[in-house]
């Protein structure tokens, strides 16, 4: 049993009983953490308003027999700025709810919150919302190595070539230079359509929010 202060950043919580609730972390050194927040569920908690998905946090784990628990928590970047848009929440939730369904518990990945964080401050500013959640994804995908090959699977989904080059693009090159691409409305649904089909293959999960 220890206890460690660390930087996490929330992905998402569940309640857990009356008063507590599951909260789903990552941490750059442990990865994926699933811990308890007890009393998180009262109108008087000290964890109110810091437990927001996507706020990054520093926190003290209490390492338990049965579970971590979650002992002391600051609040470091909120993101006030992208959650009080609409567009831009949506595209933010997305993000978090995809990176905490596609990692198992303890599951790191390399400067993963750097990635995100640039990520959520480039939502902030930026006018195509949808287009930087789905380069988020594809960078996603490709760290934890379940991007394909897209010149093998080009026949198997009747992927055009104007797309397979597009996921290469968005794989390697910047958000800001990502940002510069326009997409019309058939190509963003033919898109969305593939990562869903795509991540359904190799994972066999779906994000219907994804599609909408």
């Amino acid at each position: 049993m220890r206890k460690i202060t660390t930087k996490c950043i929330v992905l998402g919580h569940k309640d857990l009983s009356e008063n507590d609730k599951f909260v789903f972390l990552y941490n750059d050194e442990f990865g994926k953490i699933k811990a308890v927040a007890k009393g998180a569920r009262k109108i008087t908690s000290k964890f109110t308003g810091h437990l927001e998905t996507l706020n990054i946090c520093t926190i003290e784990l209490y390492f338990g027999p049965k579970n971590i628990l979650i002992t002391e928590i600051t609040t470091d970047e909120n993101f006030r700025n992208v959650k009080e848009n609409l567009e831009t929440l949506s595209s933010a939730l997305q993000i978090a709810e995809i990176t905490d369904k596609l990692l198992y518990e303890n599951q790191t990945l390399e400067n993963l919150i750097k990635l995100i964080e640039k990520t959520i401050f480039h939502l902030g500013t930026t006018k195509k919302p949808l287009l930087i959640s789905i380069a988020y994804i594809i960078k996603l995908l490709d760290r934890i190595g379940i991007i394909p090959d897209f010149k093998a699977i080009e026949n198997e989904f009747n992927l055009e070539g104007k797309y397979r080059k597009f996921f290469e693009y968005l794989k390697t090159k910047s958000l800001t230079e990502i940002e510069k691409i326009s997409l019309t409305k058939e190509e963003t649904f033919h898109i969305k359509n593939f990562l869903n089909r795509i991540i359904e293959q190799e994972t066999g999960k779906t994000f219907k929010s994804f599609l909408i």
